[in-house]
């Protein structure tokens, strides 16, 4: 039967059994090849599994979870299940009564309401996806929100990065007196003689009293440094996704107010306080104007020019909220640069004075108490 097979196809035998034989010895060949290549071993594996990976920021995982939300909506799906894909497949421990919410069908927007986040970022998630559930542009809103976070994101890390080296060298400064002054009262019975003493004792209060405010000041002052003020650019996003679903000024400023915090959140419910009063909301922003910080001005004039004189809110706004991106990065680096100035009173004031008080003085004072000092040198030559 198989004889008959190969005369019917025309393929000669022996040709066949020839290229039989070279598959065969190919496949040894590669076998013998992987059995020559090292497998790691169970240790590598175990040191490879225990290796830790970077994390990633925090802003960074809420802004895949926005950009899954967007895919989904691309494709289709409801905000709901948009929500609740997005959150089956970034699972965020914070949000998770969110995908309970959205599995349930409650209204989006009035269960983020009813919620206080204190993370900035997941905050201002939620508020792109209450926006995207009153009526806005849902893909809009959270690609927008994605987009701010990961610039957010992004400031953070370089603004941490920045600090870490001048926060090391500072650490340094601070342990380098205390090991000092370790190693010489281990080594030197003078020196332990000195800090057994009231001065010394003194010295070595004070000297940890100086060094561990120098580290809180430096730690205080670097913190400050990489934190990044993101109210006003978030403020902007929100009134700009509102205005671009076609909401008035008014509604989509009142809609903003009611989900952001600080500063820019009290003077905005002054102007909705005056507004509810019975002035005109373009009043109203005029006359608390003042109130609202230099980076919010350019806002404030848009919402007036806007509701005055009828101009097209999407490209003014957008251009607003970039400018108030590239501000935020520019405030950020000023605070950098800044950064070694403001570092100089916790060194000078506290860091170098501490060293001296540690390491420099109970040096000396170990020396001059091992000196002898004969007070009739003169009289030793004389009969």
């Amino acid at each position: 039967m198989n004889f008959a097979v190969r005369v019917a196809t025309g393929v000669p035998i022996v040709h066949r059994i020839f290229v039989r034989r070279r598959l065969a010895a190919a496949q040894l060949a590669d076998q013998s090849a992987a059995r020559l290549v090292p497998q790691p071993s169970t240790r590598t594996h175990r040191r490879l599994s225990l290796r830790k990976r970077p994390e990633a920021h925090p802003d960074e995982i809420v802004a895949a979870a926005l950009d899954h939300i967007a895919r989904e909506l691309r494709l289709g799906s409801s905000l709901h299940a948009a929500v609740l894909a997005a959150l089956r497949r970034h699972p965020i421990e914070s949000l998770s009564w969110l995908g309970e919410s959205a599995q349930r069908g409650d209204v989006l927007h009035e269960t983020v309401q009813s919620r206080a986040i204190t993370d900035n970022g997941v905050s201002f998630a939620l508020r792109a996806i209450q926006a995207a559930s009153d009526g806005g542009d849902p893909v809009h809103a959270v690609e927008s929100a994605a987009r701010t976070l990961r610039a957010k994101a992004a400031v953070t890390a370089d603004s941490t990065a920045a600090v870490a080296h001048t926060r090391a060298s500072i650490n340094v400064l601070t342990w380098v007196p205390l090991v000092i002054a370790a190693w010489m009262a281990l080594r030197d019975e003078s020196v332990r003689r000195f800090f057994a003493s009231l001065p010394g004792a003194l010295c070595l209060v004070l000297g940890l009293g100086l060094n561990l405010l120098g580290r809180l000041l430096v730690r205080r002052t670097t913190r400050k440094a990489a934190t990044v003020a993101s109210e006003v650019p978030d403020f902007i996003d929100v009134v700009s996704i509102h205005l671009r679903a076609g909401k008035p000024p008014a509604v989509a400023f009142r809609r903003a107010t009611e989900t952001c915090r600080g500063e820019i959140a009290q003077a905005a419910l002054q102007v909705l306080h005056t507004h509810g009063g019975g002035q005109r909301f373009v009043e109203a922003l005029a006359e608390h104007r003042a109130m609202f910080s230099l980076n919010a001005q350019p806002l404030i004039d848009a919402l007036i020019d806007t509701e005055r004189d009828g101009l097209s809110p999407r490209e003014l706004f957008e251009r607003i909220s970039a400018e108030a991106h590239a501000q935020r990065r520019r405030e950020s680096d000023r605070k950098i640069r800044a950064l070694p100035v403001r570092l100089t009173l916790p060194l000078v004031g506290c860091v170098l004075p501490a060293y001296v008080l540690l390491a420099v003085v109970p040096l000396l004072a170990g020396q001059l108490t091992s000196v002898d000092i004969d007070p009739h040198p003169l009289l030793e030559g004389t009969p």
